[in-house]
């Protein structure tokens, strides 16, 4: 579970994120919906330690992400944003397994496979795991 509790962020003296809490459960699929510039990705860099807040706290599993290290926080979560800058010939298959790399330190194994298989479907990508990321739409 992950817990929110009253973050706020401000940029060049306007506040984005302001008081924000809520929880997300373990297990369940949460959306962030609402316009450009409502603070949607600012949560989720705070929430992946990618900003600081100004104020309040997040918590992992009733632990503060301040007090994970970050081989232990990229254990817990991670995030992929839906455009970036990389100019990598991957595929479906290839980034999914990146989401091992805390564990297996890059050296793929089988039980690592195993979860490999295991979250493509889930994600119901098996058709498309084998089809690299740039030619696929956001």
């Amino acid at each position: 579970m992950i817990e929110v509790k009253n973050i706020s962020k401000i940029y060049n003296n306007k506040t984005v994120v302001d008081d924000v809490s809520f929880t997300i459960e373990k297990g369940k699929v949460t959306s962030f919906i609402g316009p450009n510039g409502a603070g949607k990705s600012t949560i989720l860099s705070i929430i992946t330690r990618l900003l600081d807040a100004e104020f309040g706290e997040v918590l992992i599993e009733n632990k503060k992400i301040t007090d994970y290290s970050c081989r232990e926080l990229a254990k817990k979560i991670a995030i992929l944003k839906q455009s970036n800058n990389i100019d990598l010939k991957l595929t479906i298959r290839e980034l999914v397994g990146f989401g091992r790399f805390p564990h297996s330190q890059g050296n793929l194994n089988e039980e690592d496979n195993m979860f490999i298989d295991k979250a493509i479907k889930y994600m119901k990508l098996e058709d498309i795991q084998n089809k690299y990321i740039d030619e696929l739409s956001g």
